[in-house]
């Protein structure tokens, strides 16, 4: 799966010439022109049918988009990031001759990632979200005014720009620039984190797997955009009740790498250490 509008020309070429040397088939979506045309393609809800995994060129939209292309058929996604920050993906342009190798001597781990199923009959059909689902203000129509219960019990009530309920893997996104925590995508769970709230109540929530979010759009609320993954899926008024639910094996990626969460958490995210504590250990000294 390749990332719209770019030119991807020498990552397909070495895949290409990685494939025929390895003995690996390779198949793409339909109406693909940069890949070559001995390439099979397929419609995008079988792309991914009887493979052993999918590689998503690209940054996190595209792994996005590759996830939801390859869980429905339980195959693992390997992210390679042509784009910038590219947080979800395993690996960089520099690097993929080596994470192809892996691949073909079978030295790699299959993770397993959680997903968040929205629901609101009438409203929006279930959807699945593998980063975040967001109820957010509609620009000038005034704030958003929002009940959150977990299992049918209260827990605020309050005015903001919206809410960000995020998956572990989704908290680094979103969530984390409206100031929730980081969270290790091996984790199972949700992270619900109020949008500049009016009040006191300011801080992120975490739930388990097996317990139930629900959102009410109180009846003074402005209208609301719903969100899933960055993309708009429409808007709700006031009365409207949501109920957001942890699925624990919604997708798969594939490891390739040596360095789990935390190297790239600091890697991504530019995580620095103070200067004097820096300074400490780069003169050989023990903490």
């Amino acid at each position: 799966m390749l990332r719209p509008e770019r030119d991807l020309s020498p990552a397909v070429q070495e895949i290409c010439a990685w494939a025929a040397t390895a003995g690996v088939s390779l198949v793409g979506p339909e109406a693909e022109p940069r890949l070559s045309e001995d390439v099979p393609r397929r419609p995008a809800d079988t792309l991914a049918e009887g493979c052993d995994a999918v590689l998503a060129l690209g940054g996190d939209g595209t792994m996005l988009g590759a996830l939801r292309l390859a869980a429905p058929h339980r195959v693992p996604v390997l992210g390679v990031n042509l784009g910038t920050l590219g947080y979800l993906t395993e690996v960089d342009s520099d690097h993929l001759g080596d994470a192809l190798s892996s691949l073909a001597r079978g030295e790699f781990e299959v993770e397993s990632r959680a997903g968040l199923v929205l629901s609101a009959p009438g409203v929006v059909d279930a959807q699945l979200a593998y980063n975040d689902v967001v109820l957010t203000r509609v620009p000038g129509r005034g704030q958003a005014a929002l009940g959150l219960s977990i299992d049918g019990e209260l827990l605020v009530r309050y005015a903001s720009d919206g809410v960000i309920v995020a998956t572990p893997q989704g908290s680094t996104a979103y969530a984390f620039a409206a100031g929730g925590p980081l969270v290790s995508p091996r984790a199972r769970g949700m992270i619900v984190m109020p949008d500049a709230p009016h009040g006191l109540f300011n801080r992120a929530v975490v739930l388990s797997d097996s317990e139930t979010l629900g959102i009410k759009i109180l009846s003074r609320s402005a209208p609301v955009s719903i969100e899933r993954d960055g993309q708009l899926l429409g808007h709700a008024e006031g009365g409207t009740t949501f109920d957001v639910r942890v699925r624990p094996d919604a997708a798969w990626v594939l490891r390739v790498k040596p360095g789990g969460f935390a190297e790239r958490a600091r890697r991504k995210l530019g995580i620095t250490d103070p200067a004097g504590l820096a300074d400490f250990d780069m003169a050989g000294h023990e903490r």
